[in-house]
């Protein structure tokens, strides 16, 4: 039996091809492709879906082409060693334009900006001496920190403020703990407005 930490691999050096209908048109031989059919598709979109949410809207749309993981995996090699630069480009172009959307949480927002940071720190330079890196990814957080503020929304104006006056700044992790409870704190003040009973006055 192949173990399910195989799966992956197996789809994607493309050995895991779709069953075949069988010859025979029994029961019992329609019922056995029919599950092959099912546990094949599953496995196969599971790791296109995995794909998809690891990478950035702008290089996960493109895989609509593609109905296998094969397909896509041979494609990611293909479009990231021809066009590295125009990559970096859209991921810094959806760095600067990162805004908080009426639905999204502080979280999700968070969570955004930390997945193309992480796409776009693979153009990073090597770095020789320590002291270097330690010194570009200190004004790595100080730059992650002011974007993350400014994709705030006005809602978050008080809290902004406080914290870009903040000697030493705060981490970009540190502000996100602040920023979160501020969340919950306006949450817990609507919920509480919304739920006090309206007292009739009489005429």
């Amino acid at each position: 039996m192949r173990h399910r930490h195989d799966s992956a691999t197996w789809f994607l050096l493309g050995d895991a091809q779709l069953p075949h209908l069988p010859e025979n048109d029994d029961d019992n031989s329609y019922a056995k492709y029919q599950s092959q059919l099912e546990d094949w598709d599953s496995d196969n979109s599971k790791i296109i879906t995995w794909f998809a949410n690891t990478l950035v809207s702008s290089i996960n749309s493109l895989f609509t082409p593609f109905e296998t993981a094969k397909e896509v995996w041979n494609y990611l090699p293909e479009r990231h060693s021809s066009i590295n630069g125009s990559n970096e480009y859209q991921l810094g172009l959806e760095f600067l334009h990162l805004h908080f959307e009426p639905s999204e949480t502080i979280t999700d927002v968070y969570s955004k900006m930390f997945n193309l940071w992480n796409h776009l720190a693979q153009f990073e330079p090597t770095w020789t001496f320590s002291t270097n890196a330690a010194a570009f990814y200190a004004y790595w957080d100080r730059s992650l920190l002011c974007h993350f503020l400014m994709a705030l929304s006005p809602n978050y104006e008080h809290t902004r403020a406080s914290l870009l006056h903040c000697h030493p700044l705060l981490t970009i992790g540190q502000a996100f703990s602040e920023i979160r409870f501020e969340e919950t704190r306006k949450k817990t003040m609507a919920y509480h407005q919304h739920s006090q009973p309206v007292l009739a006055i009489p005429s």
